[in-house]
């Protein structure tokens, strides 16, 4: 269900031309455990927002944010119709039209499988489906989707790459192994999941913003700077992040 003001903030907003308003692009169903919708209340939560809840206060500003998919979120935020949205440069289409904050949070995205009793390291990627995200950009997978190596089968959310993985409709879900076991943990209590080792890729969490808020920038980036020397950082991942499964 989504929630009413995100759909009146969706359809009626126009280009920002105050700063005293950061709009958020969201993409629907959300990153968990960065950001999503939080089911039972229907509001935004995750790392980011707790972040930026603290930021934007200190700042005086106000947050509001935008859903839509992946690919629009994106557009928006090219056009200048929203301020800002969770990206990281090499995920980007145009990354020199925008500016990045310092990393908030490294992690690994890995091809994952069903945990079964063949060994990760021996398991060949070769002729084989991965579940991917639907208009997401896959570096280190690109080749070996253009050369045929291997397949790509889109879903609409990592949710729905783990549901096919778990029924069997792809061999790999390449996905961000924070998002995968925060997903499996909540959603698929009988999915057990296994990193391949082949095709990792390793990145930062960062918030993108369109060039007029570069005056912006330097306090956004102090921000989380000493949210991490403080380790309140710490604290707000902590109450989140699953790191493995049990």
């Amino acid at each position: 269900m989504r929630c009413p003001l995100l759909l009146i903030a969706l359809l009626f907003f126009s280009p920002a031309e105050s700063h005293g308003t950061l709009r958020f692009a969201v993409y629907e169903p959300g990153f968990p455990p960065f950001i999503y919708i939080e089911e039972k209340q229907h509001k935004i939560t995750g790392i980011v927002p707790k972040l930026l809840t603290s930021f934007t206060q200190q700042q005086s500003l106000s947050i509001e944010y935008v859903m839509d998919n992946r690919k629009g979120g994106e557009q928006r935020l090219y056009d200048g119709n929203v301020d800002a949205m969770l990206i990281s440069p090499e995920w980007a289409k145009h990354p020199d039209q925008l500016l990045f904050t310092q990393a908030i949070l490294p992690y690994d995205d890995y091809l994952f499988q069903r945990d079964t009793q063949e060994a990760p390291e021996n398991t060949s990627v070769t002729g084989k489906s991965v579940c991917t995200r639907e208009y997401y950009v896959y570096p280190v997978l690109e080749k070996a989707f253009e050369t045929k190596t291997m397949l790509r089968l889109d879903a609409s959310s990592q949710q729905a790459q783990l549901r096919m993985l778990e029924k069997s409709r792809c061999d790999f879900a390449y996905i961000n192994e924070l998002v995968a076991y925060w997903l499996v943990e909540r959603h698929f209590p009988g999915l057990r999941i296994t990193p391949v080792s082949d095709y990792k890729a390793s990145t930062s969490l960062k918030i993108a913003l369109h060039p007029r808020w570069h005056t912006h920038l330097p306090a956004l980036n102090a921000f989380i700077q000493a949210q991490r020397e403080s380790g309140e950082l710490d604290k707000i991942v902590a109450q989140f992040v699953i790191s493995k499964q049990k």
